[in-house]
């Protein structure tokens, strides 16, 4: 009797801890474990999962969260709710802003001697908080009046503290080319609108009669891009032309004209290390038709890129290919040997459609060697003729 008494009770009691235990997994114990210190960046992602560390006898699959309360776009501590097995669980999501401003536009600068460059031009200054930021200068060490590379200090700050101090190099060199022509008897052969597939049987010409040229090249025909570092190894002169030869695009304003050029420079220097400092207007400065966008741009830009350390190139001596597609072999060649300046810039074009320019192209060269010109690509001493401008 005393024996069954003690099973009894042995049973109650074992039943007793089952449902104790039951009742303390289930109800007591917390089954889901949160991670410490949660915070979530302002204006980010929230991603409810990544703030969980363990999920007893189940997954991250198995739990729901409602973060209806939760503010991404303003500071402060939130209660957010995340369900599992029935239960809920509530924990703190702090929203905290530890990023620091970022700055856009501050690549290398080059600028003219004696001239007042506008640092803040392209530059653009952008936070996480999405408030405005505003940022200042130190360009105390920077002297336009001396050849050489200074550093200027960009520093912005967000109303949480986050501050952001760079360092842009400004290049201070002298204007680059000259205004008048040289003694020497010099050929400058000018390709624009290049690469293309007809850049490989220009390079094979020039190669043959040991001549260097330039290329004024675009982002219109970027398969061909490889070209410009074989052309640039090949020792002839890289220059920039438009990325998107679009005259309503690029002469918009002062600003889209840069940004196309800036665009240009930064395909180039993905091909050859650097950004050149030569550059040819679509249309030429004497262009018109940039009046059909904006209003004396042409006087604008002129003097901008000069202040801004480039230098633009016109031409005075034209092979007219520019003139129509398949143009007659022997009228490029009469026209692209018409004049017998001592520096003669020739403006050709290379593109698909100038297969007649390819086939002049050794007559020209022959014409002017036997006249006792050599052939150079542009370099910083080179005349830069100027046309008119009209706009």
């Amino acid at each position: 009797m005393k024996n069954r008494k003690k099973l009894v009770i042995t049973l109650i009691g074992v039943i007793v801890l089952g449902i104790g235990l039951f009742v303390y997994q289930t109800f007591i114990k917390k089954q889901l474990h949160f991670k410490e210190n949660l915070t979530v960046e302002i204006n980010g992602k929230f991603n409810p999962n990544s703030y969980i560390s363990e999920v007893e006898h189940g997954s991250v699959k198995d739990v729901a969260c409602q973060s209806k309360n939760l503010n991404i776009k303003k500071l402060g501590k939130y209660e957010v709710t995340y369900t599992y097995k029935n239960r809920e669980y509530r924990t703190t999501i702090q929203v905290v802003d530890t990023q620091k401003p970022v700055f856009k536009g501050l690549d290398d600068l080059t600028v003219s001697l004696n001239t007042t460059p506008d640092l803040k031009a392209g530059v653009e200054v952008s936070d996480n908080s999405l408030e405005d930021i505003q940022y200042k200068i130190d360009d105390k060490n920077l002297d336009t009046s001396k050849e050489g590379t200074y550093e200027v200090t960009y520093v912005a700050k967000d109303s949480s503290g986050n501050k952001i101090t760079v360092k842009r190099k400004v290049n201070v060199i002298k204007k680059i080319g000259s205004d008048k022509q040289s003694n020497e008897k010099v050929v400058y052969l000018t390709f624009d609108d290049g690469p293309s597939e007809n850049t490989k049987k220009i390079m094979d010409i020039l190669a043959k009669y040991d001549a260097k040229a330039t290329f004024f090249v675009t982002g219109r025909n970027q398969d061909y891009n490889y070209l410009i570092k074989d052309a640039y190894n090949a020792g002839h002169t890289i220059a920039l032309h438009t990325y998107s030869h679009e005259y309503s695009t690029v002469y918009a304003s002062v600003d889209a004209y840069f940004d196309d050029l800036n665009k240009v420079g930064q395909m180039v220097k993905k091909e050859i290390g650097f950004v050149p400092h030569y550059i040819r207007f679509p249309g030429g400065s004497s262009n018109t038709v940039s009046r059909r966008y904006c209003q004396g741009i042409m006087s604008t830009l002129t003097k901008e890129v000069v202040e801004k350390g480039y230098q633009y190139y016109d031409w005075n001596g034209d092979s007219t290919d520019a003139s129509g597609n398949h143009v007659a072999v022997d009228k490029l060649i009469r026209n692209g040997t018409s004049c017998h300046d001592n520096n003669v810039m020739i403006l050709c074009h290379d593109t698909q459609a100038k297969d007649t320019t390819v086939q002049a192209l050794p007559a020209i060269i022959e014409h002017y060697k036997n006249l006792g010109y050599t052939f150079k690509g542009i370099d910083d001493a080179t005349y830069a003729p100027h046309q008119s401008v009209n706009n």
